[in-house]
């Protein structure tokens, strides 16, 4: 039964139980006829007008979580974490049970659904081949600017990896969003099966000189990208970029905001300009900085 069905027969049969109340309340205290059918018309929009409330609070949107819920098993993304990923598929079950009782409907789903695979598929994100991880940084940069767009608040938040306070699937174009599912299913999928184990960062144990001088030369082509980028900038924009670059606590202020929203996608940018291989490892060194 679709929601609007199940609004109208509820509010119909909790009117017509609130007419029957109203009447034989009616017929007990000996009231008029008139007044009898009045309390029994007062006594049916309120008990129908409750209903409706209810129904449409509680149960429609208990109703479409569990239908999204139970529909999301289907999900790419989902399967290849329930594959793959068994500690994520379980954490993504529970959060699901925590906020089931929220009102959150369909939305609830989703937002816990793209949480855990989109921070799964970060964690593993090193390592990704370096096509991947190109497909990831021009998704990136191409979000960036569509929510920059909307607001530089959800830009900012959204570049430096914060908890998302808003419903992407509301501001944000389907194409880029389906997009932003592959990608993230794909990748989830490579690095389960074909993980790049010597990617910059990947590897955290190689002390071998060679691996060491290798990261010296790859640590200052990244930051050569950045101060090509920085050299983009006023110089007091430049101050504020190096100042708060990196900062764990959140700032307010939207022209802040906007400025290391410009700055995030500028760096993605320039490192986009590298050959695939010299990008990817850029990227993989700055994974962890909110890009």
């Amino acid at each position: 039964m679709d929601a609007n069905t199940l609004l109208v027969i509820s509010a119909a049969v909790a009117a017509c139980a609130g007419a029957g109340g109203g009447l034989l309340a009616g017929r007990l205290m000996n009231l008029p006829a008139l007044m009898g059918a009045g309390l029994a018309i007062v006594a049916a929009g309120a008990a129908g007008a409750l209903a409706w409330f209810i129904v449409d609070h509680d149960v429609v949107p208990r109703q479409a979580f569990d239908r999204a819920r139970s529909e999301a098993e289907s999900l790419p993304e989902v399967k290849v974490l329930k594959a793959s990923y068994p500690e994520a598929y379980a954490r993504l079950q529970a959060d699901l049970t925590l906020v089931q009782d929220k009102r959150l409907g369909e939305v609830g789903v989703r937002q816990q659904v793209r949480s855990i695979a989109t921070s799964t598929m970060l964690a593993n994100a090193r390592k990704a081949t370096d096509a991947n991880v190109v497909r990831l940084m021009e998704l990136r940069r191409d979000k960036a600017k569509a929510l920059g767009e909307k607001s530089v608040a959800w830009c900012y938040d959204f570049t430096r990896g914060a908890r998302l306070t808003f419903d992407p699937d509301a501001v944000v174009d389907a194409t880029l969003l389906e997009r932003e599912r592959v990608v993230t299913t794909d990748i989830l999928t490579q690095t389960a099966k074909a993980p790049v184990l010597n990617a910059a960062g990947a590897k955290v144990d190689d002390y071998t000189l060679k691996s060491r001088i290798d990261q010296y030369y790859e640590v200052e082509l990244r930051d050569q990208v950045a101060a090509r980028v920085q050299s983009s900038f006023s110089e007091a924009d430049r101050k504020v970029i190096v100042m708060l670059t990196g900062r764990k606590v959140s700032i307010d202020d939207p022209a802040r905001q906007g400025l290391l929203c410009r700055y995030s996608i500028a760096l993605l940018d320039e490192t986009l300009k590298l050959p695939p291989d010299k990008a990817a490892m850029v990227y993989r060194l700055n994974m962890g900085k909110g890009l």
